[in-house]
């Protein structure tokens, strides 16, 4: 698979990097491995700074005590300030650390698959900014990042002005009990009462003239059949 960067030629935003990264797919031709991966980590840093404009983010970012700003503090604010997908910021830190390995690393000898996945990294980044900010339809070195890194200028360009923000519902929230539903305050449909029994009479307030016999028992059948005998 071929590569170039003549791209960052036409680019609005990025055209100032291209002669860096020219020269890092040249020494990758002569076989610099070492000198592709350090060169690849400086071309991201002016990468960095770029987003950091078009973005309008405040380049002296709060940071710790006894810290200092550098390339892994930027791409740490960048996360937390930009809404880039996640298997694109992988590749910031990929490029970061593996830049960091080379230069001060004097025993590492990065191999040609490793300079060339630094190579892939870098241009597949600037795929995206690209994309996203020049609304541009370059394509990708790998699959798998073109299907996560959606390009639409609305969702990345000035994201934080035209972001709309949204309550998450905390898991606290959920109850798992049925709700209690209070009908005092309803206005139900009443039900008919219906009875088997003789009722009041309540306008003349007089009970009934038969006897209560709720108290005496049915007579079973072997009295009955005493009684009719007895007759006989």
């Amino acid at each position: 698979m071929e590569i170039n960067f003549d791209f960052l030629k036409d680019s609005k935003y990025f055209n100032e990097q291209y002669p860096a990264a020219e020269k890092i797919y040249k020494l990758y031709t002569i076989d610099d491995y070492r000198d592709v991966i350090s060169n690849a980590r400086l071309l991201l840093e002016t990468i960095v700074k770029k987003i950091f404009k078009l973005e309008n983010l405040n380049q002296y970012y709060p940071i710790r005590d006894g810290e200092y700003r550098n390339l892994r503090n930027d791409t740490h604010y960048l996360r937390s300030e930009v809404n880039y997908p996640l298997s694109i910021m992988d590749l910031f830190d990929e490029v970061r650390r593996m830049g960091n390995a080379a230069i001060h690393d004097s025993k590492l000898e990065p191999d040609k698959k490793q300079a060339w996945h630094c190579i892939c990294d870098l241009h597949d980044i600037l795929v995206f900014l690209i994309n996203s900010y020049e609304s541009r339809d370059l394509y990708y070195i790998r699959p798998d990042i073109a299907m996560e890194a959606q390009t639409d200028e609305k969702h990345y360009f000035n994201r934080k002005s035209k972001s709309i923000t949204t309550q998450h519902i905390r898991l606290s929230d959920h109850k798992s009990t049925k709700k209690k539903t209070n009908h005092q305050n309803k206005n139900l449909k009443k039900a008919k009462y219906y009875s088997s029994t003789k009722q009041e009479n309540k306008e003349n307030n007089t009970q009934p003239t038969n006897i209560d016999d709720s108290n005496q028992k049915p007579e079973n059948i072997f009295t009955k059949i005493k009684h009719f005998f007895a007759k006989k």
